[in-house]
């Protein structure tokens, strides 16, 4: 199996204070891996580290360029003013929306129909309600086609029918190749839901990982 993630001792600061102590995990291509723990325990540090969004103040980090990062809903700003075809279409990396070639606007498409949301295309961002800027955060990430797939309490607020379409989605995906990396504070997102692994996170620290 191919690497997707190595970290090695890992470490991330606040100042003095280490939200992320020492952390090392390798996860493969195929694996669907949850990140669990209590509110402050370090998860959403960690996945931003992952996702070169905050620096490493030691350790090492070795990933796929082809990365896919599903924030939590309350990151994004909502009074960007963009549609949801405008932001979805941007995880293909095209540079601007005369350049997207075929092949863009066709996984955008794609990715859009699989999360029920291509009626929703002309509205925008500013509109939306959680679940459905949820769904748009994920599809963004899915049309760049990442072998390595970072979602943040994705589940939060999410009816049991938007539940059951993200996981089919995800599967999919990890059914494919793709790692899945999903972080969630909520026990109950686990309920009947295969996983590979599941790591406990308890003061930046690794406590379990099975």
């Amino acid at each position: 199996m191919t690497e997707r993630l190595r970290l090695i001792n890992a470490v991330i600061k606040y100042g003095d204070v280490k939200a992320v102590d020492d952390v090392s995990l390798t996860v493969r291509d195929g694996e669907f891996v949850f990140i669990t723990g209590a509110n402050g325990s370090g998860k959403s540090t960690l996945t931003r580290g992952i996702a070169g969004l905050l620096p490493l103040s030691s350790g090492t980090i070795t990933r796929t360029e082809r990365l896919g990062y599903v924030p939590q809903v309350e990151e994004a700003d909502r009074n960007f003013p963009a549609s949801v075809w405008e932001i979805v279409i941007t995880g293909t990396q095209g540079r601007g929306g005369l350049f997207y070639s075929m092949g863009s606007r066709r996984r955008a498409l794609q990715a859009m129909d699989e999360l029920g949301i291509r009626d929703l295309a002309k509205r925008g961002i500013n509109s939306l309600s959680g679940g459905q800027l949820r769904r748009v955060l994920l599809a963004r990430a899915l049309c760049g086609e990442p072998e390595l797939l970072l979602l943040d309490e994705p589940c939060a607020g999410l009816d049991a029918e938007s539940h059951a379409l993200l996981f089919s989605v995800l599967r999919k995906n990890v059914a494919s190749g793709c790692a899945v990396i999903m972080v969630t504070h909520d026990a109950s997102d686990l309920e009947g839901i295969h996983a590979d692994r599941v790591i406990t996170l308890s003061h930046g620290r690794i406590v379990n990982d099975e």
